[in-house]
Order: structure tokens, then C-alpha cells, then sequence
């Protein structure tokens, strides 16, 4: 068999143009010979080789990245790991996000859900809750990443994003612990700890806070006021007069009417004494040309302005010193 026939043979099957447009044509017509066409499927290789190294490097571009969706808000249902109170939907941080995903036409920062088990297009979330409420009330479609993983990366995710985001309360993050200790997710608060990289002293903080009773919580103006640094305040105030404490709650649960700040709230759920303040003008010739205010340990005389020249100054000095000798 001859070169030619034995190159027909092996290359049976490729197209071989007679006219490439962007390769320079051939003076002599067609090539018919063997080495042409060998050149010339040589030529042809090239270039798809070439073609696929450029598919390969852009396709490593999105190497790891998870594709982003437009999923309908209604398929989309909240994890059982999550312990959002209806108090942080009404928030004026909540209300404004929910403007400016309005403005935008949907929510610009992907939510993150995975697919629902048993179910071929429902989802839940991972993390976004406030996005995907936003996007629920406003009729929007939702934007998500969508990724399957199970129950313990997911609430690494979701605790993770709320800290960093500073997006979930001491309360709400203390439920959240609560839950996965008592429904076995983590099988100790050491393993909890490690596996979302939290100091055991903080957790505790946020246990403490999720285990008040809710008589307590409920005295405060929202739970979402609670602070990490009242946590063990509170317990051991429980603790030493449970009574005392649980029967202050109680009347402040049902005085919602006299508006109180959680600090006040605090106060006197702890019988913290508040200490009176005693002001006292000084008039002279009918006029208060200063005020002497007394808080507590804290005396303080105030002047009016121009009251005090350089000389009453010095003059206030002496008997001063002479007064407090």
C-alpha cells in the first residue's frame, strides 16, 4: 500500500477543507499529495489544540464556583436549625434592607440554600434569612447558591455568616446552640466549640441568655436587646432569689404600657437601687448665676456664663481650699 493510500486510510473520516480561510492558500490548488495532507491535518490539530487549551484555562476560572439561581421565594423554607424571632422582621435594619432589595429588583447578594431532601424543587436555607423574608414579602424571586451538604456544615455556615455579618442577636445565637446541643447535633459544648471556632466561655454566655425563662425575656422590650454581658447577671440573680426576680418579671411582662428601656428593664429585675439626683440653683438678685448638682458620690457646681472673672476665679480657689481644709 502506498503513503498516500496508507494516510487516506488513517485519517478516514476528518474533513479535510480544500480551502482554509484563515491558513494562506496553496499556489498549486488543492492538496492532493500525501505529505500536503499530512501538513495539513498536522495544521488542523494545532489549532484545535490550542482551542482546547484556551476552554480548559477559562473553565478553571470557575473551578469550586456553586451555581447561582433565581428560585420563587415560596420554595424556599427555613432550616429547622434556625431561631430567627419575629422581632428581627419588623427591625428597622430589616426594613431597611427590604427597601434596598425593592430598589435593586431583587436581592443583589446571593442567599445560600441547598436542595430539600424528598423534594425535586424545594429548598433550605442555609444562611439569608432577612434576604429571602425581603424577597418573600416584596413577591421577588429569590438569588441563591445553591449547594447540597448535611446538617452539621450547614449550621457551620449559617453560625459563621451570622457572626460575621453580625446578623443574628446573643439570644437568638444562644437558642441556636441550645438546639443543636439538645438535639444531638454536636454531642458536647467542647465539639461545639471547636467546630465553629468559639471560645467556651462565649458559648456559655449565649447558653446562658437561651436558658432565662421566658418570663424573664418577655420582660424585656425584645428579646434581641438581650446583651452577652447580662447573661450572667441575670442567672445568678435567678439563682440566689428566684422568687423576687421571676415576680418583677411578671408585673413588667404585664406593664407593657409604660415604656421602659432594657436597661431600666435590667435594673430592676436585678433591684438595682437608682440613685437620686439632687440639683439646687444658686440666685442671686433674682438671678441663677449657677447650679450646684449633687449624683450620688459626685458633687458638681456649674457657673453661667461670664458669672466668673479671673479674679472670682482665683478668689472661688481660696475658699475653696480653705473650705474642704
Amino acid at each position: 500500500m502506498s503513503i498516500k493510500d496508507r494516510l487516506t486510510k488513517k485519517t478516514e473520516g476528518l474533513l479535510v477543507p480544500s480551502k482554509i480561510e484563515d491558513a494562506p492558500s496553496s499556489p498549486s490548488g488543492p492538496l492532493r499529495t500525501g505529505p500536503g495532507q499530512m501538513l495539513m491535518v498536522n495544521s488542523l490539530m494545532k489549532e484545535s489544540n490550542k482551542k482546547v487549551a484556551l476552554l480548559e484555562q477559562r473553565l478553571k476560572e470557575f473551578e469550586g464556583v456553586l451555581p447561582v439561581r433565581l428560585i420563587e421565594a415560596d420554595l424556599i423554607i427555613a432550616s429547622k436549625w434556625a431561631n430567627r424571632t419575629n422581632d428581627s422582621f419588623i427591625s428597622v435594619g430589616f426594613l431597611t434592607l427590604k427597601n434596598e432589595i425593592a430598589q435593586a429588583g431583587g436581592n443583589v447578594q446571593p442567599i445560600k440554600v441547598r436542595p430539600l431532601a424528598g423534594s425535586a424543587d424545594r429548598y433550605e436555607i442555609i444562611f439569608g434569612y432577612r434576604r429571602h423574608r425581603a424577597c418573600l414579602d416584596l413577591g421577588l424571586p429569590v438569588l441563591a447558591l445553591v449547594e447540597q451538604i448535611d446538617d452539621k456544615e450547614l449550621f457551620k455556615e449559617m453560625d459563621r455568616e451570622n457572626r460575621d455579618r453580625l446578623d443574628l442577636s446573643p439570644w437568638e445565637q444562644g437558642r441556636m446552640y441550645q438546639k443543636s446541643l439538645s438535639e444531638g447535633l454536636f454531642a458536647s459544648l467542647g465539639e461545639l466549640s471547636k467546630e465553629i471556632g468559639i471560645d467556651k466561655g462565649n458559648l456559655s454566655k449565649a447558653l446562658r441568655l437561651a436558658e432565662l425563662p421566658d418570663v424573664v425575656v418577655n420582660a424585656f422590650p425584645s428579646p434581641l436587646d438581650l446583651q452577652f454581658r447580662w447573661a450572667k447577671l441575670l442567672s445568678d440573680a435567678i439563682q440566689q432569689a428566684p422568687n423576687q426576680v421571676l415576680a418583677r418579671a411578671k408585673r413588667l411582662s404585664d406593664d407593657k404600657k409604660n415604656k421602659r428601656s432594657s436597661k431600666e428593664v435590667l435594673d430592676i429585675l436585678l433591684d438595682v437601687k437608682s440613685k437620686e439626683v439632687f440639683e439646687q440653683p444658686v440666685v442671686v438678685a433674682g438671678k441663677a448665676l449657677a447650679q450646684i448638682r449633687v449624683d450620688g458620690d459626685r458633687v458638681t457646681v456649674q457657673f453661667g456664663k461670664g458669672v466668673l472673672s479671673q479674679g472670682k476665679a482665683t478668689q472661688l480657689h481660696s475658699l475653696l481650699k480653705e473650705f474642704l481644709q
